[in-house]
C-alpha cells in the first residue's frame, strides 16, 4: 500500500492547497519586498552616476578656469602692465565661487598660489568621484546579492507550487484506481 492510498483525499488537498498559497504569499511579499530593495538600489546608483558626472564637469570648468587665469596673466605680462583692475576682479570672483580660500589677485607673482587653489578644488572632486564610485560598487555587490536571493525565492516558490499541484493530482489519481 503506498502513501497515497492510505492518506485520505482531503488531507493531499488541503496540503497541496498551503503549498500553492505558500507560493503565491512568497512570490508577492517577499518577492516584491526584494525587488523593491533592487529598485532602490539601482535608483540610488543612477544617482551617484549623475554626481560623478557633475563632478567631472566640475573638474573640466576649473581646467577652464586655470586656462582662462594663464591666458589672462600671459597677456597681461606680455603686455608689460597690470591686468585691468575690473577685469581682474570678475576673474577673481569667478575663481572664488570653485575653491575654497581666498583668491589672491591675477599677477604672475601669485601664480603658485592660484595653481594650488585650482588643484585642491579639483582633488576634492575627484575624491569625491572615487566615494561616488566605491559606492555604486558596493550598491553593485548587494543587487548582485539580492538577486541571487530573489532568484533562491522564485525556485523555492515554483517547487512548492509544482508540488502542491502533484498532490492535488495524487488525490484525483487515487480515486481512479
Amino acid at each position: 500500500m503506498s502513501v497515497v492510498e492510505i492518506t485520505p483525499p482531503w488531507v493531499l488537498v488541503l496540503v497541496g492547497l498551503i503549498l500553492n498559497v505558500l507560493a503565491i504569499l512568497m512570490s508577492s511579499v517577499v518577492l516584491e519586498r526584494l525587488g523593491g530593495d533592487v529598485t532602490r538600489y539601482l535608483e540610488q546608483k543612477a544617482e551617484n552616476q549623475h554626481s560623478i558626472q557633475l563632478a567631472w564637469s566640475s573638474v573640466e570648468t576649473l581646467e577652464r578656469k586655470r586656462e582662462a587665469l594663464l591666458l589672462h596673466i600671459q597677456v597681461a605680462h606680455n603686455q608689460d602692465r597690470a591686468m585691468d583692475l575690473s577685469l581682474s576682479n570678475a576673474l577673481k570672483g569667478q575663481l572664488s565661487v570653485w575653491v575654497s580660500g581666498e583668491v589672491p589677485d591675477f599677477k604672475s607673482e601669485h601664480l603658485p598660489k592660484l595653481m594650488m587653489l585650482i588643484n585642491q578644488a579639483q582633488s576634492a572632486h575627484r575624491n569625491k568621484i572615487d566615494d561616488y564610485f566605491l559606492d555604486n560598487l558596493a550598491i553593485s555587490e548587494k543587487v548582485t546579492a539580492l538577486e541571487v536571493r530573489i532568484a533562491w525565492y522564485k525556485s523555492v516558490a515554483l517547487f512548492l507550487q509544482v508540488f502542491g499541484l502533484a498532490l492535488l493530482l495524487a488525490r484525483d489519481l487515487a480515486r481512479r484506481n
